[in-house]
């Protein structure tokens, strides 16, 4: 199993593939993200770089603009 945003996601669906796919098929859009992988953040110029393994521990956080006062 791979935890991602805190749910338990079956390891054949995710393990081998990059940050980079799993961020895209996922809907998220790289440029605006950081991702926490294993509690150690990985620069977005490695998303390409690094695959997920089982046991990983992925977290992903996107920043929202807005609001009102």
């Amino acid at each position: 199993m791979v935890q991602i945003n805190g749910e338990q996601v079956e390891a054949s669906k995710v393990v081998g593939k990059t940050l980079l796919a799993y961020v895209t098929e996922a809907g998220y859009d790289p440029v605006g993200i950081v991702v926490e992988k294993n509690m150690e953040i990985i620069h977005r110029e490695d998303f390409d770089k690094v695959n997920i393994a089982d046991e990983d521990v992925i977290e992903i956080l996107h920043f929202v603009g807005g609001g009102q006062f």
